[in-house]
């Protein structure tokens, strides 16, 4: 008689056996790799951050990323496909730390990177010495500096004294030389200089440029350029062919080194501030009547709106810093000042932004910052409607002009290296130089 158990028994193994082969048969033609391809790279470090690139292949579409900071966790994040940016903060200056990241699932490491050296920025000097230098009468007043160097800086705006009237002054490293540029009794708003023989600056609307024997002044009204329309609040340019004149209504003209061309900005806002770098041109757009303000991003002479903000004292909650007024364009960063008591940092590679708090016992808050200009990001420098000039060291900030007068309005500032150079719309002009 057959043994019906065992027979029985056989058939309930070769069932099961039959019901898990397509799932081993899955197993071994699709294995979990051991290998995950994960590569950091640092691509923003500054004084208590840094900012890296992750890349990955063979993750889910949606993965959980662990940052490792000397072989501690120190951030986990969701990235949605096999690259994205990943930051650590509270970092201290000039520190040396060791990086990697891992692929985490349910908790554990399931592969890990190389592991990478970073250094985190130092900090700059809060500390200035300065100097008061007074050009011409009552009635004068300065808008805009250029420093070439140490030994060569321009202001340019209406400068009253008693053997007449100039717009312009340049310091030889030993004095203060009076100019007329093209007409003495044309006041001057902005300048940019290039080299001794290419120099550009602007009255209420026509740019006006100096080729080393003259200056020549150019009519943009058939560009819709005339008073109420003007390109003259604002000058930058990366070579002598790539220049760019912002002002009134949007108003936005490029040359190209032989001919001026309007460039629709698509507001109609009036455009503060212009700066740029090797990438990109981005400019500050905001209406005291309206209260709009825009940051444009303008990439091969197209203009595209980046930010927006009508709330003058913005939504933190919603990381609207309010009108900005300002901005500097490093190489790798773009700076921009709110009308208050912030700025943003732009992080253009990986398109990051982060908003930070000036202490506002550092500045007077009910005065606008009117200009933001920086050497790096270690090294920033905020100048105020009330007169007050202060200095982000990438750590902290500090009212750097103390005991100057609180009443004069700044027109715009220029740093270079140790030098702060700072036109003031009354007749001074505030001179900072580092102590080391």
């Amino acid at each position: 008689m057959p043994n019906l158990t065992h027979f029985t028994s056989g058939n309930r193994y070769s069932a099961l056996l039959l019901f898990l082969l397509p799932f081993l048969i899955t197993a071994c033609f699709n294995p979990e790799p051991d290998d995950y391809g994960l590569t950091l790279e640092a691509v923003d470090v500054v004084c208590v951050e840094a900012t890296f690139r992750v890349t990955a292949s063979g993750v889910p579409e949606t993965w959980t990323c662990g940052l490792y900071r000397d072989d501690s966790l120190v951030v986990t994040e969701t990235l949605s496909g096999q690259s994205g940016y990943i930051r650590d903060t509270g970092l201290l200056p000039a520190a040396d730390y060791t990086y990697h990241i891992s692929y985490m699932k349910d908790g554990r490491d399931k592969d890990r990177s190389d592991p990478i050296a970073v250094t985190t920025l130092d900090t700059t000097s809060h500390d200035f010495t300065w100097t008061v230098e007074t050009l011409g009468d009552a009635g004068s007043y300065l808008n805009d500096v250029a420093i070439v160097d140490e030994n060569n800086i321009w202001v340019v705006g209406n400068i009253n004294t008693p053997d007449g009237e100039y717009n312009a002054a340049r310091w030889n490293g030993s004095e203060w030389e009076f100019i007329g540029i093209y007409s003495n009794t044309l006041d001057l708003y902005s300048i940019w200089y290039f080299a001794e023989d290419d120099i550009w600056v602007t009255d209420y609307c026509a740019p006006i440029h100096w080729d080393g024997n003259e200056w020549t002044l150019y009519h943009l009204e058939n560009m819709g350029l005339g008073y109420g329309i003007c390109a003259g609040n604002s000058i930058w340019g990366s070579s002598s062919d790539n220049v760019w004149f912002a002002g009134n209504n949007g108003s936005l003209v490029h040359y190209d080194g032989s001919r001026f061309r309007r460039v629709e900005s698509g507001i109609d806002v009036d455009i503060q501030d212009i700066d740029g770098n090797d990438e990109l041109t981005v400019a500050t757009a905001w209406s005291y009547w309206d209260q709009n303000s825009y940051l444009l991003e303008i990439r091969d002479k197209q203009v595209s709106i980046k930010r927006h903000s009508s709330l003058p004292n913005g939504d933190w909650t919603l990381g609207d810093a309010g009108l900005f007024y300002s901005l500097d364009v490093l190489q790798e960063h773009v700076l921009f000042i709110t009308v208050r008591t912030a700025f943003v940092h732009w992080h253009i590679a990986s398109n990051t932004t982060k908003l930070i708090l000036i202490e506002t016992t550092i500045l007077n808050d009910l005065k606008p910052v009117h200009a933001i200009r920086a050497n790096a990001v270690n090294d920033i420098y905020f100048f105020t409607t009330a007169g007050e000039i202060a200095h982000y060291n990438g750590m902290t900030f500090k009212h750097i002009n103390p005991g100057f007068p609180s009443v004069i309005d700044l027109g715009d500032g220029a740093v270079k290296d140790e030098l702060i150079v700072a036109a003031l719309r009354s007749k001074n002009i505030f001179i900072g130089r580092r102590n080391h």
